[in-house]
């Protein structure tokens, strides 16, 4: 979940450059990052606002969201009924 990182550097150098720098006991190294990451992130406030950016919505930096392909909002409208009935076949699920 990316809204829980403190730090997004690591992932942003690997994500431009596709390589991983590393720097532990006087010995410095880059190393080839090749893959694909899918990543998550919750609205900063708890609940989508419509009227901001995506980067608004989560707190998050815009070089950071530009290095994704694919962004995709989900959005879950407050429907007691509907949540009701979702969480009722999911125990009735595994009930039987």
């Amino acid at each position: 979940e990316l809204d829980k990182c403190k730090t997004l550097d690591g992932l942003l150098e690997a994500m431009e450059q596709q390589q991983v720098s590393i720097a532990k006991a006087g010995a410095v190294a880059s190393l080839p990052a090749r893959c694909s990451i899918v990543a998550a992130a919750n609205p900063k406030h708890g609940s989508y606002n419509m009227s901001k950016t995506v980067a608004e919505n989560l707190n998050m930096a815009r070089p950071i969201l530009s290095r994704f392909d694919l962004v995709f909002i989900l959005r879950d409208r407050a429907d007691k009924e509907q949540d009701r009935l979702v969480s009722s076949n999911i125990t009735n699920l595994y009930r039987n």
